[in-house]
């Protein structure tokens, strides 16, 4: 792997935000900083910060995002910092402009957790709270083996065991969409997605409105890591029938490693997904959103790591050897120690990321 790839691959929070701020303010960069209202684990700042390129009322904007999922920044932050080192930045099309959002998710990226302050799953924070949020009958059944009180070994063996008779009698991808589609009764279980937005959705919304206000045009991409074949990177496109992202996706995105998943009501993405949120607040502007997605490790390693994060957070003892622990299996399940998978990433970062800013030109 070139010296360069690596450097971009920061080992914290706080270093990746250094890497950040002193790449946007070589570039030449409006850089806006948004600051978060609690601390870092060493009492450090948290931040969403943006770099802004391009006119205020181009018609076209490409925005990214990092950390949406907390401790799966180190990619998406890598692959922001890449981009402006290396000049990426030059020669933008006409009538366009790019907005890097770095760290949506600060205090999660930061404390390396998947979930904001308040253990809440931005990517089910959006919902149109104006509405009753979703009912889990399903999640509620089975909360007490996915979180389990006790992170022994025979609690662990007991609560997986109901959970894969579970799987054997419904399926494994009913399982799935049971434990990761998102649930709104538990605060103290996994993939929350809180009764009301959190500061990271506010604080992105405020963030597009401020720079899409002549907008007709908006492309997306949203970095995350840990599901799918290790360092495959897959473009997922939600959507109702009809929305422009899902109708003209392979005009932008292309068709190589692109998955459209449309359907009524949005049925086919979590409940709560931040980029069929974030198009129905920019509606009736044409919104293409991205979830690029790059495998990491099996869905049975990232499982583990997410639940024995939550039951330190709900449990443990943050400053025990257990807890440096989770904290390390967290980070290699969504960003491993490989040269190889960095490099393959990262390339692919780039590929999507200037196939996304072609493809948004030609509109």
């Amino acid at each position: 792997m070139s010296k360069n790839v690596h450097d971009f691959f920061a080992p914290t929070y706080g270093d990746a935000r250094q890497r950040f701020l002193a790449a946007a303010a070589k570039s030449g960069a409006v850089v806006t900083k948004h600051i978060h209202p609690l601390k870092g684990p060493s009492g450090e700042e948290l931040a969403l910060d943006v770099a802004a390129f391009g006119p205020l009322d181009a018609k076209r904007v490409f925005v990214t995002m990092s950390a949406t999922h907390g401790g799966e920044g180190f990619l998406g932050s890598a692959a922001q910092v890449g981009w402006l080192t290396e000049g990426r930045y030059r020669d933008l099309p006409d009538d366009t402009a790019v907005v890097l959002m770095h760290a949506v998710n600060p205090h999660g990226f930061a404390w390396l957790r998947r979930v904001t302050e308040g253990n809440i799953d931005l990517n089910r924070n959006f919902l149109d709270y104006a509405e009753p949020v979703p009912e889990k009958p399903e999640y509620d059944k089975l909360h007490a083996a996915i979180c389990p009180d006790d992170w022994t070994e025979s609690a662990r063996a007991s609560a997986d065991n109901i959970l894969d008779k579970y799987a054997e009698e419904h399926g494994q991808k009913v399982l799935n969409r049971v434990v990761m589609g998102g649930q709104f009764s538990r605060p103290d279980g996994v993939f929350y997605g809180g009764t009301a937005p959190t500061w990271s959705r506010t604080t992105i919304l405020a963030v597009l409105d401020a720079h899409t206000a002549e907008a007709e045009h908006i492309a997306l991409i949203d970095f995350h890591t840990g599901l799918g074949p290790p360092g495959h990177g897959e473009c997922y496109i939600v959507g109702n029938e009809g929305d422009p992202g899902v109708e003209k996706a392979n005009d932008v995105w292309g068709t190589d490693g692109v998955s459209v998943l449309a359907a009524s009501g949005s049925r086919s993405a979590h409940d709560g997904y931040n980029l069929t949120g974030i198009a129905r607040e920019l509606a009736p502007v044409a919104f293409y959103g991205n979830t690029l997605e790059f495998g990491t490790h099996p869905l049975e390693t990232i499982y583990r790591a997410l639940r024995a994060d939550n039951w330190l957070h709900v449990h443990g003892d943050l400053n025990s050897d257990f807890a440096r622990s989770v904290k390390a299996d967290l980070k290699e399940a969504f960003c491993p120690d490989s040269s190889e998978w960095r490099e393959t990433v990262y390339q692919r970062c780039m590929e999507v990321w200037q196939r996304g800013m072609t493809g948004l030109a030609s509109l």
